[in-house]
């Protein structure tokens, strides 16, 4: 009796109190602190994810490796992330050991870059084999970044800053994507192997998996542990009514939004899979396939079609691109928390179609194509954001790396392991059918529009509903 009225007459605690009783990570910990630590291992994660094609070009133009096992290459790496995505989510809900995990997943990117260094490094068959080992190794390591991190942004700050945070999350990755094909240039110019730079790269991964293993410790206790305790009959919840408050803190009522369900144990896997969770799946599956197939491809169109050679001038082009993404990011991330999130993800489709468009419109690799493919890049590298701050609406917090894990690892990350590959089809075995290749792939992203009227509309202070 006395704990249902502690219950039934709780206050609500001061917004510092709600942020800490939801943190993933410690309940010490400042969201500056994770703010940082995370951004760098996103920097670190995207520096990495990014720069595989560019080991894919290489691969191509040094050791005259085959159309065939570039695709291999790319679709072994996509498909080892999307496979592993989901697994991540669901023991990261329930051991809640997020920091370390992040840490895992930036030390095995870094392991895959010495086995892109040992295959650059032999030629033959066992080369090709190693290529193909390294890339399934890297897709492990890049399932862990986006939806630890995003569980741990999405934990850690409140509903009215939360797209903000992500946004400048998103930046930092879209830094590292920007500055590793550049940086991988700069450093084989003076005076080491293009191969050896790989292993610089992978030194890097390592120590940064240190910092973030040391800057996001593990909970004090995972969040199943806590839910049992508070369980036990007779107990009253930790900390009396404040925990009692803090607990329904943690999970928002299912009736916030339908099919978004909450309860004392942990959430299930068939029950997240609301309609909205679907269709943001499947609208996140499209867009990656399009965008990755563009995107993996573009460093052998610039050398190949464009005639921009293997040279720091391919390197400043794809920087070019990958640098629309860090401001695109944090202007998403706030959009998102002003304005009806399901327009944001629309424009930004729309967005990404026509500056691919644009950019074949455009010739060699002068001026205009690089202000389309910086508008490009702007536009595509943007989604972070906006999807998972969509999925923090659409699934309860106690399950929010899952949740993460269907929309970004099995919806985006799926779509970018068959984007490589419908581009490859799409021109039939010759470089020369590449520009239309990639008119066709925007035309898929354009039409994922359609199904955006079909997400839950989500109710937040500041927000212009459009739709529905």
């Amino acid at each position: 009796m006395h704990v249902k009225r502690l219950a039934n007459h709780r206050r609500p605690l001061p917004r510092r109190q709600v942020v800490s009783s939801v943190n993933a990570i410690d309940p010490q910990l400042a969201p500056a602190r994770l703010l940082g630590v995370t951004s760098l291992a996103h920097f670190l994660n995207d520096g990495v994810v990014f720069f595989i094609p560019v080991i894919g070009d290489l691969l191509s133009q040094d050791h005259h490796v085959s159309i065939a096992i570039v695709t291999a290459m790319l679709t072994v790496f996509y498909l080892a992330s999307a496979s592993f995505g989901v697994a991540v989510g669901l023991l990261a809900d329930a051991i809640g050991r997020r920091g370390p995990m992040i840490a895992t997943g930036i030390a095995t990117l870094g392991i895959s870059l010495l086995g892109f260094y040992a295959s650059l490094s032999l030629t033959g068959i066992p080369s090709d084999a190693l290529v193909l080992v390294a890339a399934f190794v890297a897709g492990i390591g890049s399932s862990f970044y986006h939806p630890l991190g995003g569980s741990v942004l999405q934990l850690g700050f409140p509903k009215s800053s939360r797209g903000k945070a992500l946004g400048v999350n998103g930046a930092a990755g879209s830094l590292g994507r920007a500055l590793y094909p550049t940086l991988f240039f700069v450093i084989a110019a003076i005076g080491i192997s293009r191969p050896a730079t790989t292993v610089v790269f992978a030194v890097l991964s390592l120590l940064a998996a240190t910092v973030v293993a040391v800057g996001l410790p593990a909970g004090r206790s995972a969040p199943g542990a806590r839910r049992r305790a508070m369980r036990k009959p007779g107990l009253p919840p930790p900390g009396g009514s404040q925990g009692a408050a803090a607990s329904k803190e943690l999970v928002p009522p299912a009736t916030a939004i339908p099919g978004a369900t909450s309860s004392s144990t942990s959430t299930s896997l068939r029950s997240l899979l609301s309609r909205s969770v679907l269709v943001l799946m499947g609208i996140s599956f499209f867009r990656s396939l399009a965008f990755i197939g563009i995107v993996s491809w573009i460093p052998i169109y610039l050398t190949t079609e464009r005639h921009a050679g293997l040279s720091t001038g391919l390197g400043w082009t794809v920087t070019v691109m990958y640098a629309g993404g860090i401001v695109g990011q944090p202007l998403f991330g706030l959009l998102s928390d002003r304005f009806d999130k399901r327009v944001m993800l629309a424009l930004d489709s729309l967005g990404s179609a026509a500056s691919i468009w644009l950019f074949l419109s455009t010739a060699g690799h002068g001026v205009g194509a690089l202000l389309a493919l910086a508008v490009f890049g702007l536009f595509t590298f943007s989604g972070f954001p906006l999807l998972l701050s969509l999925v923090a609406d659409y699934v309860p917090k106690e399950s929010s790396t899952t949740g993460n894990a269907l929309v970004w690892g099995v919806g985006s990350t799926g779509g970018q392991a068959i984007g490589p590959l419908a581009a490859s089809l799409l021109m039939r075995g010759s470089h020369a059918h590449l520009g239309s290749a990639f008119a066709i792939l925007g035309a898929v992203a354009a039409a994922t529009v359609v199904a955006t009227p079909l997400l839950q509309r989500t109710v937040r202070s500041g927000r212009i509903a459009l739709f529905g």
